[in-house]
């Protein structure tokens, strides 16, 4: 795919598959914590983790949580999974950002953007697309966070060669403008979700299957819509 396929084809999905601005509602700290929810999980299992805490805790704060007990922590967010390791890391985040930052992000989020994502990576459990996330949804930053839908689309559609967060993320920003990277970030999501799926991805109900690489390849070959993906 080539920028101007690029360009078209995410106008078009911004069009047809706009996702609702999650983050909207939350602080910056609860976009943070929700984000370390949703590692190796489900969008629903993070959410019903977000849920649980705030019916242990009442807020999602880093005073509510810094001293709470681990196993107080692991009981709320089980349904989000690897609920041991997940609360050790939210309340270590907690402590941090309560001592290091006064219990808020927002100091963080005003600096540049690649001081504020080496801020958040110093965090225990917070890598490169974590602190992406926050950066975009949280601190309005023009960065584009690479999920795993964003990361299966682009590698369909040629943009990178191999699976590298940075390379990928790289890719994005650069035939992305960069007031719309949130919103094509959320709108890949969407695709991923609903037509390009890892597997049978549904390519005769996709209205940009004409530019997608892997479909030109492999789909007007197979014209079967049960079409199974390289990943599976």
């Amino acid at each position: 795919m080539d920028r101007r396929a690029f360009l078209r084809t995410m106008r078009t999905l911004e069009a047809r598959d706009p996702l609702a601005d999650w983050a909207a509602p939350m602080t910056p700290f609860e976009v943070l914590v929700s984000t370390i929810l949703s590692q190796s999980t489900t969008v629903g299992n993070e959410r019903r983790g977000m849920d649980g805490l705030r019916k242990a805790f009442g807020t999602v704060t880093p005073d509510a949580l810094a001293e709470a007990p681990i196993r107080r922590i692991e009981r709320a967010i089980w349904h989000a999974g690897l609920s041991r390791q997940k609360a050790g890391r939210i309340r270590d985040v907690a402590r941090i950002v309560r001592g290091r930052w006064g219990g808020s992000l927002d100091g963080v989020l005003r600096r540049r953007t690649e001081a504020a994502r080496a801020d958040l990576v110093s965090l225990p459990g917070v890598g490169p697309k974590t602190a992406d996330v926050v950066l975009a949804m949280a601190g309005g930053h023009p960065t584009f966070p690479v999920d795993t839908h964003v990361d299966r689309i682009a590698r369909r559609w040629g943009l990178v060669p191999r699976t590298d967060y940075e390379a990928t993320r790289a890719a994005l920003e650069a035939w992305t403008p960069p007031g719309k990277r949130k919103a094509w970030h959320l709108a890949m999501i969407a695709h991923g979700r609903t037509l390009c799926k890892a597997r049978r991805p549904r390519c005769a109900e996709c209205p940009v299957a004409r530019d997608c690489d892997w479909y030109r390849a492999r789909g007007r070959r197979r014209p079967d819509k049960r079409l199974r993906s390289p990943e599976g």
